[in-house]
């Protein structure tokens, strides 16, 4: 049974699931985390969440404010033994739920060209790719994409 627990950015839960997401965002892009590294800090985050299946932790994400209508959705993650279960389709419903609430009418989300799987999700999600926006405009591994959460 899946369980969602909203949080900050400083949970516990969700801080081991985000250094995990780390470690293998750095195993597919290498030296480039360099650069990508510095737009993932989550700690000052207020709306993040996990998900915890059974007694496992199974997944997270957040989001921040992008401007005064839209939040960015970051940090999505599923350890690859949960994967294929609908955890990251179950994160990203209850994160737009939560910006919605919020009063927020877009979301965007950038990930890279080496996440096919997160490509999929967002697609299957109703985001539409956009032009890469600040600071990844000019980031050729970078994707961007955005969605009405009206």
């Amino acid at each position: 049974m899946l369980k969602l627990t909203r949080c900050n950015g400083t949970d516990p839960t969700f801080r081991v699931l985000t250094r995990a997401l780390d470690e293998e965002l750095g195993a597919r892009y290498g030296a480039q985390m360099e650069f990508f590294g510095q737009y993932n800090h989550s700690a000052d985050v207020e709306t993040a969440l996990y998900v915890s299946f059974g007694e496992a932790s199974a997944g997270c994400g957040c989001y921040k404010p992008f401007s005064d209508d839209t939040v960015e959705i970051k940090r999505m993650y599923v350890p690859p033994q949960f994967r294929g279960k609908k955890i990251a389709r179950a994160v990203l419903t209850e994160l737009e739920t939560w910006a919605r609430e919020n009063g927020y009418r877009y979301a965007v989300v950038e990930t890279g060209v080496l996440q096919p799987e997160a490509i999929r999700l967002y697609e299957a999600a109703g985001y539409e790719r956009i032009p890469n926006y600040p600071p990844y405009e000019n980031v050729k591994e970078s994707v961007c994409f955005r969605k009405p959460l009206i």
